[in-house]
């Protein structure tokens, strides 16, 4: 089972505090430099505070930006304080500030897993992951209008609409897509209703809010019931037209409200007993919509929205609790403040979990900025504050009571493996084969059997196959960095004339939770040295499932494929990946074959890569940690390592031989015993 914990962000929340005072004015200086494009420019803003100081350290609020103008933004509340709060605004453009375009077009919504932050960004049809403890980005998964996020057992899940953003009545079925966590890698994904919204978790099944929003009139009713364990939809629940809201409270019931038509029905909530497929309509007071922003703490149930009027030609406020137990709304008068009903456009609302004080958030005219406004438990106002335009959705973060220490792991001890943590080969002519593999594997098994090859210095070659596959693993301690010495050796099964190089990649276990989620860092190797035949940086390229030849599309606009041969007969696909395609990134080595007659001829690269040199060169087979370098390919420098990774570094089709594909049969830490 995965260990999914949060980690030691204290330290994070103040390096994030530091960091984005100085890239303020750093900002501020470059923006003079950018006349060709809008800058969101940061902004920084202390505010008295009265509420209680809680454990939670902070809270994100993603913007969404007009659709279209490409300005989704991400602000951070900090809550370390119990008598001031600190709010910076459009702190992933400060914290990533090479990524084009920003964060990009339209912001659906936000969710804190483990040490990441998952950002869901509807119309640029990606999901964004960061560190949570100070947002710089860990990496990106393409999922087309993907909607909103779900996680369970070391997988996120992904409500997508599938087609373009378009009212049409032939608008296609929506698919929940199912995302490793660890190596953010599209496992699975599955058919479920038209335009899926957000799901929920009860048990061992997720639960889907289908809104057909796209075919209007004709909207969906049905919540899909997908079987976590099979990933199949095994049943479907019918609840009312264009759901959108699905929330399961610790009773295990489900929480979900509808939209409306946004004419003469006006959106609702209900409350469905899974088990039993039972349907409860809350009875809201006149004039009250609940198809708004829901937020469950304990058992009870809040509700925020604005509903239109036709006849008014305005949106009139819907706030209110319901008692989760007897399924009833409660009179209270925890929402009379008169800030509140100067609210422009009420559109997301946040509770406190621990201290049940919450935030109200005004889209304003949607093409301007916003507002947070935060208020006591009682109902008190306590501040407002400016946000990027239409905030929509928050996520609090860092209960600092309950974070763990920063755990030193040793730095002696077995010389190889211990085990390996991922297994995610290109398709390849060895791939299922080494080692073999049948469809009831899973990404686990596939791990566990690698590590039965690899550990202890077993020896056992594994293939990575074509460009991008790679493999990670781990050694029972932190490998040292030792000045001016080798720290690793890794093993292949090169020979003369036949290197097939793989690029080698270290992380340190920052966030002290024992899984491979943090930076990596690439150890740089002799063809970055070389002019005359410079690496491809910034390489990408997609693999499509295929019964023959599987052909691929890198992001330079070539194509090819990995061609099948009469020597290997079997699947080339992994046959535990569903998905109909896989996507890597990383390093693009230059080709290294040449033909002699017949035969073709590999050359090895001087130093620096895995499966490059025959493993009786002891030297060409090692590797220094001093050889780090970051995305921008400048020195990082690491006392230590707890993680190594190994990808495939050639894209390059060698006749009858096929593909240039990197295999690994060991690795020690050259500085134990």
């Amino acid at each position: 089972m995965r260990k999914i914990s949060n980690h030691n962000v204290s330290r994070g929340w103040v390096a994030l505090r530091n960091g984005l005072v100085l890239l303020s004015l750093l900002v501020a200086a470059l923006s003079s430099c950018r006349e060709d494009e809008a800058i969101i420019l940061p902004e920084e803003t202390e505010l008295e505070h009265s509420g209680e100081r809680s454990a939670i350290a902070g809270m994100y609020v993603l913007n969404q930006g007009n659709m279209g103008s490409n300005k989704c933004t991400l602000d951070y509340l900090d809550l370390s304080s119990s008598t001031k709060v600190r709010y910076f605004q459009n702190i992933f453009a400060e914290r990533n500030p090479n990524e084009v375009k920003e964060l990009g077009d339209v912001g659906n919504d936000i969710k804190v897993y483990g040490s990441r932050l998952w950002m869901v960004i509807n119309c640029s049809n990606k999901v964004e992951v960061c560190a949570a403890a100070d947002t710089k980005k860990i990496g990106k998964i393409d999922v087309p209008n993907c909607r909103y996020l779900a996680f369970d057992g070391g997988f996120a899940y992904v409500s997508s609409y599938v087609g373009p953003v378009q009212v049409s009545g032939d608008a296609p079925l929506g698919r929940v897509y199912k995302v490793d966590t660890i190596s953010l890698r599209k496992v699975d994904s599955l058919t479920v209703g038209y335009q899926p919204e957000e799901m929920a978790v009860v048990g061992r099944r997720l639960y889907v809010a289908n809104s057909g929003g796209y075919r209007v009139p004709q909207y969906d009713n049905r919540v899909s019931v997908i079987d976590l364990a099979s990933f199949k939809v095994i049943d479907e629940i019918a609840v009312a037209p264009n759901l959108h809201r699905c929330r399961a409270d610790r009773h295990g019931q489900l929480w979900l409200t509808t939209r409306g038509d946004y004419k003469t029905e006006q959106g609702g909530i209900f409350c469905v007993n899974p088990k039993t497929k039972a349907v409860e309509r809350i009875n809201l007071p006149d004039g009250t919509s609940g198809g708004g922003a829901i937020d469950i703490v304990g058992d009870t149930l809040y509700f925020a929205g604005a509903a239109f009027s036709s006849e008014t030609m305005r949106s009139a406020h819907s706030l209110g609790i319901i008692d989760i137990n007897t399924r009833k709304p409660l009179a209270t008068t925890l929402f009379d403040a008169p800030e509140i009903k100067n609210i422009e456009m009420l559109y997301g609302l946040k509770v406190n979990p621990l201290t049940k004080d919450f935030y109200l958030m005004d889209a304003k005219n949607y093409v301007s900025s916003g507002e947070l406004l935060h208020f006591t438990k009682e109902g008190r106002f306590d501040w407002r504050v400016r946000t990027g335009d239409i905030p929509c959705e928050a996520c609090f973060v860092g209960e600092a009571a309950a974070l763990p220490e920063p755990v030193e792991r040793p730095t002696t001890g077995n010389r190889y493996i211990s085990e390996v943590d991922e297994y995610v080969p290109a398709p390849g002519q060895f791939v299922n084969t080494m080692p073999k593999a049948t469809e009831d594997d899973t990404p686990h098994t596939m791990a566990r059997k690698c590590t039965e090859y690899l550990a202890g210095g077993n020896g056992k070659a594994v293939t990575l196959g074509a460009w991008g596959g790679y493999i990670t693993f781990h050694f029972d301690h932190a490998v040292r960095n030792v000045e001016g010495e080798y720290d690793l050796r890794i093993l292949g099964n090169a020979i003369p004339g036949g290197s097939e190089p793989g690029i080698v990649m270290v992380a340190v276990d920052e966030n002290n939770n024992g899984i491979p989620d943090d930076p990596w860092y690439e150890l740089a190797g002799s063809a970055d040295l070389d002019t005359s035949r410079q690496p491809v940086y910034g390489y990408e390229l997609t693999y499509s499932r295929a019964a023959g030849d599987i052909p691929w599309a890198d992001n330079r606009g070539a194509t090819g494929s990995v061609a099948r041969n009469s020597f290997h007969t079997q699947d080339y696909w992994p046959l535990w990946v569903k998905q109909e395609t896989i996507s890597f990134a990383g390093t693009r080595l230059p080709d290294n074959a040449h033909k002699e007659g017949q035969n073709y001829v590999l050359d090895a690269f001087d130093w620096g890569y895995a499966d490059n040199l025959p493993n009786k060169d002891v030297e060409g087979n090692s590797f220094k940690i001093d050889w780090a370098v970051d995305a921008k390919r400048q020195p990082v420098k690491l006392k230590q390592v707890d993680f190594v990774r190994v990808y495939s570094a050639m894209n390059q089709q060698c006749g009858w031989i096929g593909e240039t594909s990197t295999e690994i049969s060991g690795a020690e830490d050259l500085h134990s015993e």
